[in-house]
């Protein structure tokens, strides 16, 4: 037992040498040495340190939860979620529109901001809203969630319909790993609620 012991050990130490820059001496005198997680995500990309456990999280290889970017403009979004209810007048022409402005925030912001932090911005605005408007959210969210999908998968597609709304799509086509973001952050705070 104590020799398997040993050879996981030695094993893990190998493993370590070859994958942390500078730890083990380079066979390559030529070769640049590779670039720490947060070097090249950029520098000054992840918050600086705090006495919550951030090293920690750090030393894991987590980085803390990047803020929501632009939450004026994601805020602004989830409010055309709340504009129309199901049975008014125009409320297809309206769902594309508040599914436009949720993509094209997404687009811009979705890939560099954290998923806890959407979801805790959701739950603040929802927390701001009478419970009436709380309802029409949830009560519209299937839809513009449909809405947006049926534009991330087949924009082309949906060209008539967003031009009868007034063509409020930003973007000549959307990442699915943007929305899905925000739909993994609104599954969360659903989670957590």
């Amino acid at each position: 037992m104590r020799q398997l012991w040993l050879m996981v050990c030695a094993a893990f130490l190998m493993l370590a040498a070859c994958t942390v820059p500078g730890a083990a001496p380079s066979t390559e005198p030529s070769a640049p040495p590779l670039p720490s997680p947060a070097a090249s995500a950029g520098a000054g990309s992840l918050p600086p340190a705090s006495g919550d456990g951030s090293e920690a999280q750090e030393a894991a290889g987590r980085p803390e939860a990047t803020p929501v970017q632009d939450p004026e403009g994601l805020t602004a979004a989830l409010e055309g979620c709340v504009s129309f209810g199901e049975g008014e007048a125009g409320v297809s022409l309206k769902t594309a529109i508040a599914a436009a402005d949720l993509l094209d925030w997404t687009e811009a912001n979705a890939k560099d901001s954290s998923i806890d932090a959407m979801a805790a911005h959701l739950g603040g605005w929802l927390a701001g809203l009478d419970p009436e408007r709380q309802s029409q959210f949830w009560a519209n969210w299937p839809m513009v969630e449909e809405q947006a999908w049926a534009m991330v998968r087949d924009l082309p597609g949906q060209l008539p319909l967003l031009a009868d709304a007034g063509d409020p799509q930003d973007y000549d086509h959307y990442t699915p790993a943007c929305f899905e973001r925000l739909t993994c952050a609104v599954e969360q705070y659903l989670e957590e609620d």
